[in-house]
């Protein structure tokens, strides 16, 4: 049977979110968070880590057994291995069960500090990383990785190296990072990949309906670990419809009334945040995604994404 993640969409995919969706929708065999940047010093402080906490009982939701789950994974952005090191202890000692290595993120910000899918052209780098945090290591290691940054040979290039640790899991997303989300994936660049590692491999891209899961599975037989991030937010029904290999069979209308009453859940969730605008620029996103997602939606996602408040966007969508 087939493992379903959750891939970690910043501003999008945090415990508010997690919580909410699996309340509405089902749940997911594994989640891994948005990104925790590494950071100098001797202490983790609260406020860097807030996604993970155990402290919020927010509106109508508990975000506590959301983090209080083995299912979750945090993420750790950074090659500063004493940085790295110190979250990793941090996550152990708040019983999370791995942690994850981001390698993919894209956005041009990051890559280019040579962080993300940035790193991956600097082989000698990532050795250095893995040679000095591994054994040091109090928690399972997974990456989740582009092709690469410019080219996509940087991943092809680099998992003889990865063989030679004891990595949980490989997360590809089969793009090089300047592409962003653009263009399409790679499956033949994939393929080699996953002949080439020794690990288990989780794939991660472009996963929308059932019939492409469908064509990903045929090609790729020896997967059984799919992982799943815009997909979900443009039709917050696809994992149900992914495990049942069909098409929920609800009306348009019913299935609208459900994602509306999960967007509720987020609004209500965010009811006391200092700065309404950025409550709105989150739902604005979310949007963003329904709109290419959900049938009869498209004209009511541009009213929201031109909307200026947040009383305004509950105008448009009541």
């Amino acid at each position: 049977m087939a493992d379903f993640y959750l891939s970690p969409l910043r501003g999008i995919t945090d415990k508010i979110f997690r919580t909410a969706y699996e309340r509405r929708f089902g749940r997911f065999d594994y989640m891994v968070a948005p990104f925790v940047p590494t950071i100098l010093g001797s202490r983790v402080k609260n406020h860097h880590i807030k996604d993970l906490l155990l402290d919020d009982n927010i509106g109508s939701i508990n975000t506590n057994n959301i983090n209080n789950d083995a299912r979750l994974i945090p993420q750790i952005i950074g090659r500063d291995t004493n940085g790295f090191l110190l979250l990793s202890r941090k996550f152990a000692d708040m019983g999370f069960k791995s942690v994850n290595w981001n390698l993919g993120c894209p956005a041009p910000l990051v890559a280019k500090k040579t962080r993300g899918c940035g790193l991956l052209p600097h082989k000698d780098l990532i050795k250095q990383f893995l040679d000095e945090a591994i054994p040091k290591l109090p928690l399972p290691l997974s990456i989740k990785a582009r092709l690469g940054y410019e080219t996509p040979n940087d991943l092809e290039a680099l998992i003889p190296l990865f063989n030679d640790y004891p990595i949980k899991e490989l997360m590809i997303h089969p793009r090089i990072g300047t592409q962003l989300y653009d263009g399409s994936v790679d499956l033949d660049r994939f393929e080699t990949c996953l002949n080439l590692s020794k690990h288990t491999v989780v794939y991660n891209g472009d996963i929308v309906s059932v019939s492409t899961f469908k064509q990903l599975t045929e090609r790729f037989p020896s997967i059984n670990k799919w992982m799943i991030g815009r997909g979900i937010v443009r039709n917050p029904f696809l994992l149900m419809e992914l495990r049942e290999a069909v098409s929920i069979n609800l009306s348009v209308s019913t299935k609208q009334s459900q994602i509306i009453a999960f967007l509720d859940d987020l609004l209500d969730a965010c009811k006391d945040h200092p700065y309404p605008i950025k409550v709105l620029g989150r739902m604005k996103e979310i949007w963003r995604y329904l709109g290419a997602g959900i049938d009869g939606w498209e004209d009511l996602s541009k009213k929201v994404i031109l909307c200026q408040s947040l009383s305004d966007y509950k105008t448009i969508i009541t």
